[in-house]
C-alpha cells in the first residue's frame, strides 16, 4: 500500500461551506483510482490533513489530475495551495466491522 498526505488550510470564514462542499463532492473525492481508504481530519483552526491510501505507488500518482481538479474548486475556500506527499504504508490495521461506514 501507499499514501498520499494531502495538507491544507481552510480560510476561517469559509469552514462551513468547505463541510459542506466535502459531502457534496464525496462520490468525486472516493473515485480515485486505487483508492482504498480516505481519511480527512479538521484541527479547530481550519488545517486539514487528508489520508488517502492506495493499492500502490502508481495508483496515488495516477489520481493527481482528479486530485488538482478537487483542489482548483476548492480554492476560493483555502489559504494557500494545498500540498501532497507522497509515502510508503509502514502498516495499516481497520479495527472497524466489515461494512460498517464511518461518518
Amino acid at each position: 500500500m501507499y499514501a498520499r498526505l494531502t495538507t491544507f488550510r481552510v480560510k476561517p470564514d469559509k469552514i462551513g461551506d468547505m463541510l459542506r462542499w466535502r459531502q457534496e463532492n464525496e462520490a468525486a473525492i472516493y473515485a480515485q483510482p486505487g483508492l482504498r481508504e480516505w481519511i480527512g481530519l479538521m484541527g479547530e483552526e481550519g488545517e486539514v490533513f487528508v489520508v488517502a491510501l492506495f493499492d500502490d505507488e502508481q495508483a496515488a500518482h495516477d489520481a493527481m489530475p482528479q486530485v488538482w481538479a478537487l483542489w482548483e474548486q476548492m480554492a476560493p475556500m483555502l489559504q494557500g495551495t494545498p500540498t501532497a506527499r507522497f509515502l510508503d504504508v509502514m502498516a495499516a490495521q481497520s479495527f472497524a466491522p466489515q461494512g460498517a461506514a464511518m461518518a
